[in-house]
């Protein structure tokens, strides 16, 4: 689960490689009200890095002023920023505390305690820690609880998974927002937070996998016991997909995104070669034609490579949820992000998978209404 600050109103910011989005939301008792939302084109960054800080800066800037301006008034709420990054990675790491023998009731000050040294153990080691969840409760090195609070033992141990990002990177993300957002906000993975923000906590629990299908990779995140269990990314995204139906058909990078998201399919061997669609050319004067078909032909080869490589890491997945009696991953796969939104990719994602696929939306999740 993501923790939120104690406040009523939130914004949630999320910085992709091709795309930065805004959303303002109030909490109204059981449910979310949406204030305002925006979308710009992402500026300044490459492969996860700030490559132009001016550009950078112009970008989120700009999404700011259009929330203020569907607000009405300037943006004053506690911030939660997602990135986009393959440098996140999990991590495991246990820590405990020992009463010298005698049985002492545990408390909410000590998990904290312990809490506040996984922290600081993880950013010893040169990491920032965007998710941490407490894994499994131990007391005296046997016993297994859920919950720790009020129970008595002379020795407590607490196995955590954290999502991590290389300290550098984390900084230079954080040192350039400082000096755009108005006061405080806390810094997430956009993988951790597409997943949690689509899943039921019963897939979360019983095991499956997210596929967000990003601009410039795919990250894939398994989730068992209601915390992450593998955090991967297949180095091929909708970039890919885009520069490929570029240079088969002579267009320009932005007519072929154009193309894919408004005339492309995952599965061809339906589609007719008389249905015809018109894009421009190179030039971006001249007016050429290809079929339906034959676009979709080019589209459906690099998404069925995305997804073969995905499979082998869903594969090993497989492996460690069967380890606890699970024939397969109960909870299939889940499909996030842009590639989420070409037609028929759900059917392709089923035929390399062998497993139920859905695509993720929030109203698919168990969480509070949105309205």
């Amino acid at each position: 689960m993501i923790e939120l600050p104690k406040a009523e109103t939130y914004t949630s910011i999320d910085i992709g490689a091709r795309y930065i989005k805004g959303l303002v939301v109030r909490k109204r008792e059981s449910e979310w009200e949406i204030l305002a939302h925006a979308s710009v084109k992402s500026r300044g960054i490459d492969e996860g890095e700030i490559k132009d800080a001016v550009a950078f800066k112009e970008s989120v800037n700009l999404l700011i002023e259009e929330l203020n301006e569907q607000l009405q008034k300037v943006v004053r709420s506690e911030f939660v920023i997602s990135l986009t990054s393959v440098a996140f990675e999990k991590r495991d790491i246990v820590r405990e505390a020992t009463f010298g023998g005698e049985k002492r009731v545990i408390t909410a000050e000590i998990l904290d305690e312990l809490k506040r040294e996984a922290y600081e153990n993880l950013e010893g080691e040169g990491k920032k820690v965007l998710h941490l969840y407490p894994k499994r409760y131990v007391l005296d090195g046997e016993r297994v609880v859920f919950n720790p609070v009020d129970m008595r033992a002379s020795k407590l141990s607490i196995e955590y998974t954290s999502v991590v990002l290389p300290a550098k990177v984390y900084d230079m993300f954080y040192n350039f927002l400082q000096d755009i957002v108005l006061g405080g906000f806390q810094m997430r993975s956009s993988l951790v937070s597409a997943a949690e923000g689509v899943l039921t906590s019963s897939e979360k629990d019983r095991g499956v996998v997210v596929l967000d299908m990003g601009y410039n990779f795919t990250g894939v995140i398994a989730y068992k016991n209601g915390v992450p269990i593998r955090v991967a990314h297949v180095p091929i995204g909708m970039r890919h997909v885009i520069k490929d139906v570029a240079s088969v058909f002579d267009t320009t990078f932005d007519e072929a995104e154009r193309l894919v998201i408004t005339h492309g399919n995952a599965i061809y061997s339906d589609l007719k070669e008389s249905e015809e669609v018109q894009y421009k050319g190179l030039d971006g004067k001249s007016v050429r034609k290809t079929s339906i078909r034959k676009l979709a032909v080019v589209i459906h080869a690099r998404l069925r490579e995305i997804m073969n490589k995905s499979k082998k890491i869903f594969r090993e997945i497989e492996v460690v949820v069967g380890e606890e009696g699970e024939a397969s991953v109960p909870g299939g796969v889940v499909i996030t992000g842009g590639g989420a939104k070409i037609p028929r990719i759900t059917d392709l994602t089923t035929e390399i998978f062998k497993t139920p696929v859905r695509i993720g939306d929030y109203a698919g999740s168990d969480k509070p209404t949105m309205k």
